[in-house]
């Protein structure tokens, strides 16, 4: 590769590094959860690591591949809406859990056994159930209330649980009938949650595949480009870096590959 390229590419590396350094150290805002990571902490490491391989290798299309792999990698190795559909479907099996609890354990009806359990619900769900109870508190019709409810949950395990009850506030069916169905979806959500948890383990292996296809890669990678002698020279060229496109896109086809065998597909 021609030297001013280099230079040009060393130098756009570094403009941007010192521009994500100024936003990864800059004060952080508060955030709901401490699990979450910067977005500029990300940027910062990808455009660091990519500027190294850019100075090891002097192939500009392997430090841009290499620093998207950085800043993508936790959305590349790990789907977040499984995580957060199956704590999901967890709340909604322990909150119908709870309610068929609270209609066995004691005399009260369908809307009271309701805001007894929004009072304390799970974690995962607390917003959408205390915004069923404050609706309540409003002066919402229960029906109105738990149509929302099962709106915001967007889960048809939910959605069969609110009809049920709408069907005993309404006088459509007998109160006595409201415990077997609850009990009947309370252990449906469960067994959903079981599946779900086998499913991800089926998922970590495939996880578990591609990062040892990063891996291995860049240890073949490094190891050729240092051992090899003088065999991966004719790469060092422009004509070089364009032909380097296809074992590169060859490998980040094989990831992306096992990513979409990996990837959490909604039924909704």
């Amino acid at each position: 590769m021609p030297p001013t390229a280099v230079a040009l590419a060393v130098c756009v590396l570094l403009g941007a590094a010192a521009i994500s350094m100024a936003r990864a150290c800059a004060p952080a805002k508060p955030r709901s959860s401490s699990k979450v990571s910067l977005p500029g902490n990300r940027l910062a490491v990808g455009v660091a690591v990519g500027f190294l391989v850019l100075l090891t290798t002097r192939w500009l299309m392997l430090s841009l591949v290499a620093g998207a792999m950085v800043v993508s990698w936790n959305r590349l190795l790990h789907d977040q809406r499984a995580d957060d559909e199956r704590r999901r479907l967890e709340g909604i099996a322990k909150w119908l859990e709870d309610l068929r609890d609270t209609l066995r354990g004691s005399a009260m009806g369908a809307e009271e056994a309701l805001e007894q359990v929004a009072m304390h619900p799970p974690f995962t769900i607390a917003q959408p159930l205390h915004r069923f109870a404050q609706r309540r508190r409003q002066g919402y019709r229960t029906e109105e209330a738990l149509a929302d409810l099962a709106k915001e949950l967007a889960h048809p395990t939910a959605e069969a649980a609110v009809a049920a009850i709408c069907l005993v506030i309404g006088g459509s069916t007998g109160a006595g009938r409201l415990y077997g169905t609850v009990n009947s979806l309370a252990l449906a959500a469960r067994h959903e949650v079981t599946a779900r948890e086998r499913i991800d383990r089926t998922r970590a292996v495939y996880q578990s595949s591609m990062k040892r296809l990063v891996v291995i890669g860049a240890l073949l990678v490094a190891y050729l480009r240092f051992a090899a002698g003088g065999l991966l020279d004719p790469y060092n060229t422009a004509a070089g870096q364009v032909v380097l496109l296809l074992p590169i896109g060859l490998w980040l086809g094989c990831v992306l590959w096992l990513r979409a065998l990996c990837r959490y597909e909604s039924a909704r």
